[in-house]
């Protein structure tokens, strides 16, 4: 210190002009020589010290006052160094505000700086905290800005305060076309003020004031004075004057007062004066609002952008394309989720990179709290949104954000088409046993009722034609068979029972050419399988699902009794039934006796791919599928949007029928493989009865005809034998006249 004053006194020193140093500080305060600062000191009660940067309290204040005047909640804190812990301290006097600090720190590497910032970011989102304040350097500006430009960050809803007093960081944010950003800015310019001139830097403005003051002091003073110094200090303490940075004016500590802070907005296209604070003791209306620069209209926050999109190979919302190993970028990939993406990004207006989730999961909860697979990867910031077929549920809904959905998937069963029934003898599966012994039956009765009838039946000749036993049967059978024999029935009951059985073989035949037809066509199952309900009744296949999926959660918190049992059986009977992703569980269905539950959605598509597979129905558990984004995101209400406008259009229709197209592979377990069964006697029972009534009515007419036969037969006998009671009176009178002549004649009768 001595060494310093010896030089002052030495060298003539009136005025010391420079940035703030303790030792120099001590210096003047010991000489009284007047210590014009371009920066602020927190020492207090100093009275040859004059402060030309406002002391950052005063900011402090004017951050305060504008948190309290929009009352935010909750806001974040970025700062590097103690003018940020300074500020801090002020706003935790607010018991009503809750602040979440982060401290920008120093990394070895550049990458290392940038990764931490933004995994400050990436919670901050993740807590909804949407109101952040930044007291950075310029370095660490530009870093906070540019991770937040990525992580769709720094539009409406976001709404930042930046501590820059001579507002040299506008260039860190208004480098980004496109984007409608809600920045302010502390600072001690009126950026409008300049015009079209160039505005000089802060550091330049004070350096330009402070000589201005020793100019204005020193030709008040009287330069003559023996005692300079002291007169130069004395004006200096007194001194009211506008300069470069603002009016200026001293307090009896040499803090400056009277001034004002300009809060600058900048919406993305313009600059403007939102407000004013003005550094007045004992002032409660310090803060003056000139313009509101909320509720402004916000277009798409990704406009214009290179977003990264997460997905998973899940056929056939994305897949691999033949070839792909000389493929590069998106062009490795194509599907569903491909095209909806592309349509999503054409109609909003940006471009995007697809990369595949690296763990190949959906995205559960781990013990530790954590999440993996796609809502890992949204959650810390890796993927700007995740297209794929990520269902919407409860507990995805409470870690991240989704659209409105693009498809509304069900929970189905896919298992390979079991072995069919295979017989040489499948001719005779059409009918049922009941039929061929009733028809047999029926077969029988006629031939020997026809036998009899054309037995005793009356013919058109009177003459009796008489078919025998086997010519009646085999005639019979002929018919059956629509063939032809010699002999045929000649009696009128006969040829009624021959019409009513020829009706019975015609109804007969016709219902079994059409079963065969059915039988022939349609493969049978030889399963009892039949529907998702069977599985559960049944223990020669096994089924399972995707481990902490969807599917897994709908089991484990389901109140459907059968479905909670089936879960128990997966999770905790036989926990080897479960698989790590859906491909494994694929393969076990293609190689094993295992049903495998998974989105309708999939097991659809590959059965269209895969004729040896069949999906079990009916479909459960409905759920949609949204693109994901995280927490917070901005653009959440846009993507939503579009969603809606490609649904409104047709587009996503199109887009489901391009990749589930028509299903060339037979349906194994629709309601046609179920009608062709046997035809049983109940469906045939109306031909029997026609048949028997032919019989009756043929045996009716038989005995009718019978009947009038014998009354013939009796009225021809009667007169035959009244024809012989007359010839035998004839001959007995003959007889008595001839005994009588040969008695008269002597002559022995």
């Amino acid at each position: 210190n001595s060494k310093a004053m010896d030089f002052l006194r030495s060298n003539d020193i009136d005025v010391i002009l420079g940035s703030c140093q303790n030792l120099v500080i001590t210096v003047s305060e010991k000489t009284s020589i007047p210590y014009i600062c371009t920066t602020s000191t927190r020492k207090k009660n100093l009275s040859s010290v004059f402060q030309l940067l406002p002391q950052l309290l005063d900011f402090s204040h004017a951050i305060f006052d504008v948190v309290r005047r929009f009352g935010w909640k909750e806001v974040t804190l970025f700062y590097d160094d103690d003018k940020g812990l300074q500020i801090l301290e002020d706003l935790l006097t607010n018991h009503d505000l809750i602040v979440k600090s982060w401290k920008v720190g120093e990394s070895d590497s550049a990458d290392d700086q940038e990764a931490n910032i933004r995994q400050y970011l990436v919670y901050m989102r993740r807590a909804h905290i949407q109101k952040v304040i930044l007291v950075c350097n310029s370095y660490n500006t530009r870093l906070v800005f540019h991770q937040a430009w990525h992580l769709a960050m720094m539009s409406s809803p976001y709404e930042w305060i930046v501590y820059d007093p001579g507002l040299d960081f506008r260039t860190h944010y208004t480098g980004y076309p496109n984007l409608v950003v809600n920045i302010t800015s502390l600072a001690l310019f009126n950026h409008l003020s300049f015009g079209t001139s160039t505005r000089p830097s802060l550091e330049r403005s004070l350096l330009l004031d402070s000589v201005s003051l020793i100019e204005k002091a020193v030709s008040q003073s009287g330069y003559t004075s023996y005692d300079r110094n002291l007169a130069i200090l004395q004006n200096l303490r007194h001194m009211q004057t506008d300069g470069k940075s603002g009016f200026i004016k001293f307090d009896s500590g040499g803090k400056r007062i009277n001034y004002t802070i300009h809060l600058m907005g900048f919406d993305g296209n313009k600059t403007y004066n939102a407000s004013t604070w003005k550094a007045l003791d004992g002032n409660p209306n310090r803060l003056s609002i000139t313009h509101e620069f909320r509720e402004q209209s916000v277009p798409f926050p990704l406009q214009g952008r290179v977003i990264s999109a997460v997905m998973i190979l899940e056929s056939p919302f994305t897949m691999l394309k033949s070839g792909h190993e000389n493929r590069t970028g998106n062009d490795k990939y194509e599907g569903y989720c491909v095209d909806l993406l592309s349509e999503v990004a054409n109609k909003l207006n940006f471009k995007y990179q697809i990369y595949l989730v690296h763990d190949r999961k959906f995205g559960s909860r781990q013990k530790n709290g954590e999440w993996n697979g796609i809502i890992g990867e949204l959650l810390v910031g890796n993927a700007t949104m995740s297209v794929a077929p990520l269902s919407i549920n409860a507990e995805r809904e409470s870690a991240v954000d989704f659209t409105k959905p693009f498809m509304t998937r069900y929970i189905s069963v896919l298992m390979k088409v079991p072995e069919t029934e295979s017989s040489y003898f499948e001719f005779l599966y059409p009918l049922s046993v009941q039929v061929y012994v009733f028809t047999l039956i029926a077969f029988m009765v006629v031939g020997i009722v026809l036998y009899l009838l054309e037995k005793y039946g009356i013919t058109r000749g009177k003459i009796n034609s008489v078919i025998s036993f086997q010519e009646s049967l085999w005639f019979v059978f002929g018919s059956l068979l629509q063939g032809s024999t010699d002999a045929a029935p000649m009696t009128t009951p006969g040829r009624i029972l021959t019409s009513a059985w020829w009706f019975f073989v015609l109804i007969l035949v016709s219902s079994y050419t059409a079963n065969l037809a059915a039988f022939l066509t349609v493969k049978k199952i030889n399963t009892p399988i039949k529907t998702v309900m069977d599985l559960s009744s049944q223990s020669k296949v096994k089924f399972g699902t995707v481990k902490n999926s969807a599917v897994t959660l709908f089991f484990t918190r389901t109140e459907i009794e059968s479905f909670r049992l089936m879960g128990e059986q997966m999770l905790e009977v036989d926990p080897g039934s479960m698989v790590e992703t859906s491909e494994q569980g694929f393969r076990k269905v293609n190689e094993e006796k295992y049903a495998f539950f998974w989105d309708s959605t999939v097991n659809r598509y590959m059965t269209t791919k895969n004729c040896n597979l069949v999906e079990i129905g009916p479909p459960f558990g409905p759920r949609g599928f949204g693109i994901g984004t995280p927490p917070g995101a901005t653009y959440l209400e846009g993507l939503s949007m579009a969603i809606l406008q490609l649904s409104d259009t047709g587009v996503l229709n199109m887009l489901e029928n391009k990749w589930w197209g028509p299903k060339d592979c037979p349906s194994h377990l629709d309601s046609s493989a179920d009608d062709a069964n046997e035809l049983q006697i109940d469906k045939l029972a109306g031909i029997f009865f026609v048949l028997s009534g032919g019989i009756i009515f043929a045996v009716i007419i038989s005995l009718f005809e019978f009947v009038i036969r014998q009354n013939e037969k009796m009225r021809k006998f009667f007169r035959i034998q009244a024809r012989c009671d007359s010839n035998r009176r004839h001959i007995d009178a003959e007889f008595e006249t001839g005994r009588k002549l040969c008695s008269d004649n002597g002559i022995d009768t």
